[in-house]
């Protein structure tokens, strides 16, 4: 049995939960493209484009950002503009074998390749603004529960000390996130400075600095990487669009959230 202190210190935790998720929520703001906004249970987001003959090919994934299991797409329509909002090529599939056979469970994501017979040539392709209609099949799922559960690449990241919220950026542990998105890290304890490798790209940074370089390339941290109580944290956004993933976020409720990152190669 717990007692009335236990009780109280649980209460004041989801409280606390609760003000950390609506702050960060409303400091993330919107999504900047369609590509990246949850919408209904599942979510298709647009990470590349080219063109292949008269066709447009789009490298997407799905993402399910919600809290109950999608068994599979039974119908979808996708619809690509550029940046500049005008249309290079739409399509829609009915019973395709691949969305039919989709099942995610909240958190999990699935890539796929579009393609688009008789797209617009000629088109910028760096960015690209997808719209989309489609049907699911659902499946209930059993919530999991407060807190804030994060997946990269259909992994669950288990941090061994909390996430917390500073300057409207969530701050995770350092070197598993790291890890976790596929990058080696290196660390130099007399000048306080990290170095994560991914492949070809090439990330360094200073604890207590929001300075940070990516192959060469100066960017800011929204708010530094630091050390609080003896642990490493870093601004979990900012790793991750360094490290060329994408980030999704949904609210469940007050105390519970989700966020999906994906590598977009």
């Amino acid at each position: 049995m717990k007692t009335m202190k236990q009780r109280f210190q649980s209460i004041l935790a989801l409280s606390m939960l609760s003000v950390m998720v609506m702050t960060w929520m409303l400091a993330f703001g919107a999504p900047a493209s369609a590509s990246v906004q949850s919408t209904g249970e599942l979510t298709f987001a647009a990470l590349s484009g080219k063109y292949e003959k008269d066709a447009l090919l789009v490298k997407g994934v799905f993402v399910n950002i919600s809290d109950v299991k999608i068994s599979k797409v039974e119908q979808f329509k996708l619809i690509v503009k550029d940046a500049a909002g005008n249309e290079l090529a739409t399509r829609e599939w009915d019973n395709d074998a691949f969305l039919t056979g989709l099942s995610l469970e909240p958190g999990q994501s699935q890539k796929w390749d579009a393609t688009l017979p008789g797209a617009v040539q000629g088109a910028d392709l760096k960015s690209l603004d997808v719209t989309y209609q489609m049907t699911c099949a659902t499946e209930k799922w059993a919530e999991r529960g407060e807190g804030v559960h994060i997946f990269i690449d259909n992994r669950k990241l288990n941090p061994e000390v909390a996430p917390f919220i500073k300057d409207g950026s969530m701050l995770v542990p350092l070197r598993s996130t790291l890890e976790a998105l596929g990058a080696k890290v290196e660390w130099s304890p007399e000048t306080q400075t990290v170095k994560a490798t991914k492949g070809s790209d090439v990330m360094t940074f200073k604890i207590g600095q929001k300075s940070s370089t990516i192959n060469g390339q100066t960017i800011q941290f929204g708010v530094p990487a630091q050390i609080v109580d003896g642990s490493s944290f870093i601004p979990l956004r900012d790793a991750s669009e360094a490290l060329n993933c994408s980030l999704f976020v949904r609210m469940h409720s007050a105390t519970s959230m989700t966020i999906v990152i994906v590598d977009k190669q």
